[in-house]
């Protein structure tokens, strides 16, 4: 008889898998080991000039790859390889020195090589920005290893489709994306907006922990990740995962209308209600009559005519900032706000975590405080009760509590903050160990802004595969 397989527990390791090729992108050539992207005790090689290590171990494991383009780097010195042609390039290096036999497992008796990952080869064919990318790629690619020394075209093709639909950004501990890996085992899990498990870093070793208790199964059956940042609306995930995965997304959350209620949605001017009403997400050219669902309150088309130019004024400005925020501007946004959007409108959550790390840029503390106290509840209805982001932001708040208010109020981020962390990273992760233990055994009164990990600038919180634009 057989014995039933255990469920998979929140916060239990589904998969742990080594990249099959990764490279550190150029943004960090000078501040990270290139192997294991540690910013410890650097040393330069002395072949290339370009690459630095931590120390011999990670030169010498470095080495088994490097030696092939180490005399590369050093021919085009001091020119930089754009990030995309570099990943290429180790691919084509690895898949001549015996990647084409090398296996990852996702479960016991179920594995991937490169060659199993798919193409889209039908699809690049018909993408001409891809197309004109992968030109770009092999004119660069010709000039640094030389024409004889890369697969013929069509093969170089089938390479480059595997890299822009099966890589990962590799994030480090504050969600910067660092660098790119190619990993076998990993590729097979499928994408959800409502995802079920995620991936996190620990240097280049990725793991994904379930977020959710999940039926024992193959990873490939019901195990999904997210391939996309999940703060965006339905049509807006739909369009990246069509453009840069070329599938459209059914999962429960595409095909639920309910997330139109929260997701462009006017708060009820009703003092006694403030309930949120759904809008749509574009303007009509005739504004019908808005109605609260709960207190029935018909909504002056002068409060609807508002709330439409509001929503195109921050979306302009959103459109302008990025990832950037300007602190003065992301003000006047949420001044404009003020009363007209409920707060879990996309919109105005976006601003909100743009001013809030801006606030800690310029090291105004109290301002960024209230503006991430006002983000949790956002950032669980977009991102769940369980993500590394929300994880961050509450780690962040306790330090920031620790600094403008109290201890004993500090206390009660850090251990929410724990919580998430602890699911999604783990006790054994170096962000657990090294950023989150020993607050938990320190007086807080000691603890200084200069010395934190998650009060510096935090960048793209992509928790999926990576996207490649013409570098």
């Amino acid at each position: 008889m057989n014995k039933k397989k255990k469920i998979i527990k929140r916060g239990d390791v589904i998969l742990e898998d080594k990249p099959f090729v990764h490279a550190l992108k150029s943004l960090f050539k000078n501040e990270k080991c290139d192997y294991c992207y540690s910013a410890e005790n650097l040393s330069r090689c002395s072949g290339c000039q370009y690459v630095l290590y931590c120390n011999r171990i990670c030169q010498k494991l470095s080495w088994i790859e490097h030696k092939h383009e180490c005399c590369k780097m050093r021919k085009i010195f001091p020119k930089v390889l754009p990030d995309a042609a570099r990943i290429m390039s180790k691919i084509i290096i690895k898949l001549r020195n015996g990647g084409l036999i090398q296996k990852s497992y996702y479960a016991p008796n179920r594995s991937r090589t490169f060659q199993d990952m798919m193409s889209h080869y039908p699809e690049l064919k018909k993408d001409k920005q891809r197309l004109d990318h992968f030109n770009s790629l092999f004119e660069v690619l010709k000039n640094y290893m030389g024409e004889s020394g890369l697969p013929n075209t069509v093969e170089l093709l089938g390479i480059y489709g595997r890299m822009c639909i099966n890589a990962f950004n590799i994030l480090d501990n504050n969600l910067n994306t660092v660098g790119t890996g190619i990993y076998l085992a990993a590729s097979v899990l499928n994408h959800s907006c409502t995802p079920n498990a995620t991936a996190t870093f620990d240097g280049t070793t990725l793991r994904i922990r379930a977020l959710m208790d999940i039926e024992p199964s193959d990873p490939e059956l019901h195990v999904y990740i997210s391939y996309l940042e999940l703060m965006q609306t339905t049509s807006e995930r739909r369009c990246e995962l069509q453009k840069n995965y070329y599938f459209i997304c059914e999962c429960q959350r595409c095909t639920n209308d309910n997330e139109q209620n929260f997701v462009n949605s006017m708060i009820c001017p009703n003092i006694k209600c403030q309930e949120g009403i759904p809008m749509e997400l574009n303007k009509p050219n005739v504004l019908d009559t808005v109605t609260c669902s709960k207190c029935l309150l018909k909504v002056d088309d002068r409060i609807v005519e508002e709330f439409y130019n509001v929503t195109e004024f921050t979306n302009f400005q959103l459109q302008k900032m990025k990832d950037i925020g300007y602190l003065d501007i992301c003000k006047m946004c949420l001044k404009k706000q003020n009363g007209i959007f409920h707060p879990n409108n996309i919109h105005h959550v976006k601003i909100l975590d743009l001013a809030f790390e801006s606030a800690i840029k310029m090291e105004l503390w109290s301002e960024s405080l209230k503006f991430g106290i006002k983000l949790i509840e956002g950032y669980k209805v977009y991102y769940g009760n369980y993500h590394p982001s929300l994880g961050i932001l509450l780690m962040k708040l306790f330090k920031l509590c620790s600094i403008v208010e109290n201890a004993e109020t500090a206390v009660q981020y850090l251990k929410k903050g724990m919580s998430v962390l602890k699911i999604t990273h783990g006790e054994d992760h170096s962000l657990y160990i090294n950023e989150v233990v020993p607050y938990s055994k320190e007086d807080l009164r000691l603890f200084s802004p200069s010395n934190t990990l998650f009060l510096s600038r935090r960048g793209s919180r992509s928790q999926g595969h990576s996207k490649y634009s013409a570098e």
